[in-house]
């Protein structure tokens, strides 16, 4: 097992009370959430090499193991999926989130030079940042934070973040957002790595999520040379979520269009609040 692989599976099983046996190996169950696991959500299906395992709380497990016996593993972790299983955790008021593609890094994988136009911003710089527009960073005490400035009229203003937030096992996650003006600048591969050389030098592993949809996000933590390993799905409180129509293009000045026509999209999607 290479190194960073073990370190991916020693911080799946520092997530357990217990480490799960054979983690990694064919299986695809449900188990009982221990403490630890509902300390944090009351649901987590995750997916590692060839497990599939979902714990829950204890109550669901009869209706989880009924759903699985129906539900190929690919299927689970879909749209699909996440309709599913909130048939069984909605009635409790719990909805699906995901999936979500984790990757993570190591020195050998992460070895991009760092841009000159990254900064690490102060806190009363981070204060100031729109938490409508930079919603996918960690605003609140993150670990550490990286930065590029706007140019021309944005001058003086954060155009691109990154945040970085501790999860645990010595894995630190990185939140990443970029102005809509400056997409495609190059400044969100910027902040990303000069996350994880951060976390790198700190002895620590970068980590980051991304959903199938968000392409140009997952292109970027490629090409910092962050690598898939896992996905999942959690249980959360709130409203029940779809994810947005596919984000980017395959390649650029080429027409995308939607497949079903507007009136067969969905009327129940409301929007976002």
């Amino acid at each position: 097992m290479e190194d960073l692989e073990f370190k991916v599976e020693e911080w799946i099983q520092s997530r357990f009370d217990k480490p799960i046996s054979g983690l990694g190996e064919p299986m695809y169950e449900v188990m009982v959430a221990d403490n630890k696991i509902l300390d944090w959500v009351p649901i987590w299906i995750l997916k590692y090499k060839a497990s599939v395992i979902i714990v829950a709380k204890e109550e669901w497990v009869s209706d989880l193991n009924e759903l699985i016996k129906i539900t190929d593993k690919d299927m689970l972790f879909s749209i699909y999926g996440t309709y599913e299983l909130g048939r069984v955790t909605l009635p409790d008021g719990v909805n699906i989130n995901g999936p979500s593609y984790y990757l993570f890094g190591d020195i050998e994988k992460c070895k991009l030079g760092l841009d000159s136009r990254v900064f690490m911003p102060s806190k009363e710089e981070l204060a100031f940042v729109d938490k409508d527009i930079f919603w996918h960073c960690y605003l609140n005490n993150p670990v550490s934070a990286f930065a590029v400035e706007g140019e021309g009229e944005a001058e003086g203003k954060i155009a691109a973040l990154a945040t970085v937030t501790n999860r645990g096992g010595n894995v630190y996650e990185i939140g990443m957002e970029v102005e809509r003006y400056a997409q495609g600048s190059g400044m969100g591969r910027a902040v990303v790595n000069g996350a994880a050389q951060w976390i790198l030098e700190k002895g620590g592993t970068p980590c980051a999520t991304v959903g199938s949809f968000n392409v140009p996000s997952a292109r970027t933590l490629r090409s910092v040379g962050l690598t898939y390993y896992l996905t999942d799905m959690a249980g959360g409180t709130g409203d029940f979520a779809v994810p947005p129509q596919a984000l980017g293009t395959p390649i650029k000045d080429i027409d995308i269009y939607n497949l079903y026509p507007d009136w067969a999209m969905n009327p129940k999607i409301k929007p976002k609040k």
